[in-house]
């Protein structure tokens, strides 16, 4: 009798998750298709940066252009404790090249050779794009996936042997339209970065010169 239990129970845990998975993978084709739909996004969007031996996070505020054809993205956000313009923050992704600026200070990195950026540069855009499996590739991790009221969250524990700088990544999208709407990346030295876009147009007119930095 108690071998009996056992097999039910063991079976009844792998009907369980597979039909987890299956579910997984549903949500993910539906997240994936549903995107296709949104040809430009724009959004509000925040920023909170946390970093080991800071009492206070780094939070900022601002807009969030993308372009899904030409794979554009722009982040312009302003530091919530100053107005001034040196102090304002921007990532601009456009073709290979990624521009970062941060307190007035402009970097500019090239994805054929940055390694880093390169995955930044497609974690991103894949993500905002709901291709969550070209995201997980990229990073060399497996998804998992749980739900709350609002969202649909994929978690991925990045592969020790990805170049990239990070360890850990989640991703979740609206039940509602099924669009990214919190993104954070946690990096190898315990320093996260969450990206939160709540508010969103969609299909509208973006001008390009919002991406030439």
């Amino acid at each position: 009798m108690k071998k009996l239990f056992i097999a039910i129970l063991s079976c009844c845990l792998l009907t369980s998750a597979a039909a987890l998975s299956q579910s997984k993978e549903k949500v993910m084709a539906d997240i994936q298709k549903k995107n296709e739909s949104y040809k430009t996004i724009v959004s509000t969007c925040s920023q909170v940066k946390t970093m080991k031996g800071m009492k206070k996070n780094v939070e900022s505020k601002g807009k969030m252009y993308f372009v899904r054809s030409s794979e554009k993205l722009s982040m312009q956000l302003t530091l919530d404790r100053t107005k001034h313009k040196d102090k304002e923050n921007q990532l601009i992704i456009n073709g290979d090249k990624v521009t970062m600026i941060s307190g007035g200070t402009r970097n500019v990195f090239n994805t054929k050779t940055d390694h880093n950026m390169n995955i930044l540069r497609g974690t991103l855009i894949n993500c905002i794009k709901g291709e969550l499996e070209k995201a997980a590739q990229l990073n060399k991790s497996e998804i998992k996936m749980s739900t709350t009221d609002k969202y649909y969250v994929f978690d991925m524990d990045v592969a020790k042997n990805a170049k990239g700088r990070w360890n850990h990544l989640t991703a979740s999208y609206s039940k509602k339209d099924l669009t990214l709407c919190i993104f954070t990346l946690t990096e190898k030295n315990g320093n996260n970065t969450t990206w939160n876009t709540p508010d969103k147009e969609f299909n509208g007119m973006i001008p390009d010169e919002l991406f030439n930095y």
